[in-house]
């Protein structure tokens, strides 16, 4: 992966937001277990940045939106983000 200083801003967000939702798996586990409060602060988090950077997403970046979304879902959590 090239520096981040070669990176266009869109794709510096992105990276960003994967190295912060890598580092959350690590401390709260699974997304499964993440408390409630915490899903919807990391997923509306997520969706603010997905929404600024449509053209620019990576696979991991869409598989993490998708499992974050399945899961608030899964437990009827409404959106913040419109």
């Amino acid at each position: 992966m090239p520096s981040k200083a070669t990176l266009s801003k869109e794709n510096v967000q992105v990276t960003k937001a994967m190295d912060e939702y890598k580092k959350t798996l690590k401390s709260q586990g699974k997304i499964k277990e993440w408390d409630d409060t915490v899903l919807l602060k990391f997923r509306d988090k997520t969706r603010v940045i997905a929404r600024k950077t449509r053209g620019n997403w990576s696979f991991e970046f869409y598989e993490m939106l998708q499992n974050l979304n399945k899961e608030s879902i899964k437990r009827d959590l409404n959106p913040e983000t419109k």
